[in-house]
């Protein structure tokens, strides 16, 4: 029985009626279409006049539904899904990653401060920033 999920995409929250199947979730082609503007054609997964070719049809497909980590693994870019929880995160495409890197470009983000004041990247635009991160782990 579909249930209301979140998907992750390009810094947007779309919600979408899924499926929890084993460790994915299914959705319905019209409403993949509707929510994230990516339809399935005979020449692949389309939206507007870019098509990617889909290699694995019966992967993508389970059902008469649209895998999510088979969508996301067809574009390219990692997934992570959450069934029971009604989650899924479309990441950035590798290519996409390693362009910005290549570019020596940051990606835009916003985050808080000590203060817990949101302070954005393009704040400093035309000014050199040195980034420093760390992980607890």
């Amino acid at each position: 029985m579909p249930t209301d999920a979140t998907l992750l995409d390009d810094d947007r929250e779309l919600h979408i009626p899924a499926t929890p199947h084993g460790d994915t979730l299914l959705v319905t082609v019209d409403d993949l279409d509707r929510v994230t503007g990516w339809t399935l054609r005979p020449e692949g997964l389309c939206r507007d006049n870019v098509c990617v070719p889909v290699r694995n049809r019966a992967a993508l497909v389970t059902d008469g539904a649209i895998d999510l980590r088979a969508f996301g693994a067809a574009l390219g870019r990692p997934v992570a899904v959450e069934p029971d929880a009604g989650v899924a995160v479309l990441g950035v495409a590798p290519t996409d990653v390693q362009a910005r890197l290549d570019a020596l470009e940051a990606p835009p983000f916003t985050l808080p401060d000590l203060d817990g004041n949101s302070v954005s990247l393009d704040d400093y635009a035309g000014r050199k920033r040195l980034l420093i991160a760390w992980a607890s782990w």
